[in-house]
């Protein structure tokens, strides 16, 4: 408008400039100022549309430079606002990603844990394994050992019952009076000649325990360590260089020391020990 204004007052100026004086026209004179005004008017009407169309223009300008403008400050606002956006999720998934780097360490931490765990259990396991088989192994010796044992025992039940029929036999030869039949037959006073009669020798089987013995024996240190007692008391009777066919009574209690040895608790070796020792008396 101002561009405007100050246009118009300059052709103003100027046709004012242009009017002839106060004096009196000719006819040829008049004729030209009419002329000289129609093209001023012309020329104002020029120039006044082409100032509305500059205006226009201006106006047009001015707006599309506000639209601009404010377009440019909207898109601003917008990559404002998308800046703003991208950098809380880029805090957002910093965060996130320190929180997965931390879970994965733990992760590692309690996995490496539960990997030296399991070695450790699996060392053991092997160790309880190896173990297990020893006994295993242990245990089937143990069981031949038994069954040797219980052979041993059986064989040896059945020279008892050999040796008490062989008893039975010689006590029912011997007469009421303790004499053998064969010995009254003889005179007393016989003799070799030229020398007198050796006296009979002691006999051996009176010298040795007898079966029962070694059978009570067993029997009380089975009940007091167990089915292994026959292989043991055997064992210790071999150990003195003995047979238990053919044990020798002065022996007894040697033999009681060192079977005696393989029950641990005092007390019950004090009463094993007089145990034996009142069935050894009795018989």
């Amino acid at each position: 408008m101002k561009v405007y204004d100050s246009l118009k007052e300059v052709v103003q100026e100027s046709l004012q400039r242009s009017k002839p004086g106060p004096t009196t026209p000719g006819p040829v004179k008049g004729n030209n100022a009419s002329m000289l005004t129609d093209t001023i008017e012309e020329f104002e009407k020029f120039v006044t549309s082409r100032i509305g169309r500059l205006k226009v223009a201006v106006n047009e300008s001015a707006a599309m430079a506000a639209s601009g403008t404010q377009h440019a400050e909207q898109v601003i606002d917008g990559l404002k606002t998308n800046i703003a956006a991208l950098e809380a999720k880029l805090k957002e998934t910093d965060e996130i990603a320190r929180a997965k780097d931390a879970t994965i360490k733990n992760l590692e931490q309690n996995n490496s844990a539960k990997i030296h765990e399991l070695e450790n259990q699996l060392k053991n396991k092997e160790k309880l394994l190896t173990n297990r088989s020893r006994e295993v192994i242990d245990l089937k010796s143990e069981l031949n050992r038994l069954k040797n044992g219980i052979k041993e025992m059986s064989s040896f039940f059945k020279q008892s019952e050999v040796l008490a029929t062989i008893e039975g036999q010689v006590n029912s030869a011997v007469s009421p009076e303790g004499e053998s039949k064969t010995a009254e037959e003889k005179p007393a006073g016989a003799q070799v000649k030229g020398k007198p009669m050796a006296s009979p020798a002691p006999d051996t089987a009176e010298q040795n325990v007898s079966p029962e013995f070694f059978k009570q024996l067993t029997l009380e240190l089975t009940q007091t360590i167990g089915p292994m007692a026959p292989l043991i008391v055997r064992d210790h009777v071999k150990s003195l260089g003995e047979t238990m066919e053919q044990f020798p009574k002065a022996r007894v209690k040697e033999l009681l020391e060192t079977v005696s040895s393989e029950i641990l608790d005092d007390k019950v070796k004090t009463g094993f020990r007089e145990r034996i020792a009142q069935i050894n008396g009795h018989l």
